[in-house]
């Protein structure tokens, strides 16, 4: 085989093998993003959906822990549990309309008024395959008065994540809930 041959044969060699690499690195590295997406959907979830909890219930409720600012009720211990516990999955504006809309606290809130525990059993999420940024959920939730037997309830939702800040929610969104709010409000 001649020199030149060989050259060649190398040269596609070489080239074939850098081309599989860089398939290989992008196919990594969005496997990697999805994991941590859907990481962050499930740690949103477990606050959700564990409780209530104590420490957030006494910060959300207690007097103590307001002031009135230019006519404003504030609660900046509330405000920093909340930046504690969701913050770092959520874009800014995306963590204000959570908490707008949601209260990041709702369901804690519900069991916490109506002696629930609640607790998450179990997450399917979806990544869409039309717009890889959209994923849906299926959280399976538990639910129980003192005493009573455990139930649970399939809470529906859809998670939109930012297309500028990598791995940050920037839409979260609660749909079907199996009735549960209004059971956890009885």
């Amino acid at each position: 085989m001649s020199h030149k041959k060989r050259k060649t044969k190398s040269t596609i060699y070489l080239s074939f093998m850098i081309m599989m690499s860089v398939f290989l690195i992008a196919a990594c590295s969005n496997v990697n993003a999805e994991d941590a997406n859907r990481e962050a959907i499930k740690k949103v979830l477990e606050h959700e959906f564990t409780g209530p909890d104590e420490k957030f219930m006494d910060i959300m409720w207690n007097p103590k822990y307001k002031t009135v600012v230019n006519n404003k009720e504030e609660n900046k211990e509330l405000d920093k549990l909340l930046e504690e516990k969701y913050g770092p999955y959520f874009t800014d504006s995306g963590l204000h309309s959570f908490i707008s809309a949601f209260g990041g606290t709702s369901y804690q809130t519900f069991a916490y008024n109506a002696d629930y525990k609640i607790n998450l059993k179990d997450v399917t999420i979806e990544q869409n395959q039309e717009n890889p940024s959209l994923y849906t959920f299926i959280a399976k939730v538990g639910y129980k008065k003192s005493g009573e037997e455990e139930q649970t309830a399939n809470v529906e939702g859809k998670v939109s994540f930012s297309a500028k800040e990598e791995g940050k929610i920037g839409k979260f969104e609660y749909g079907n809930d199996d009735g549960l709010s209004d059971q956890l409000r009885e």
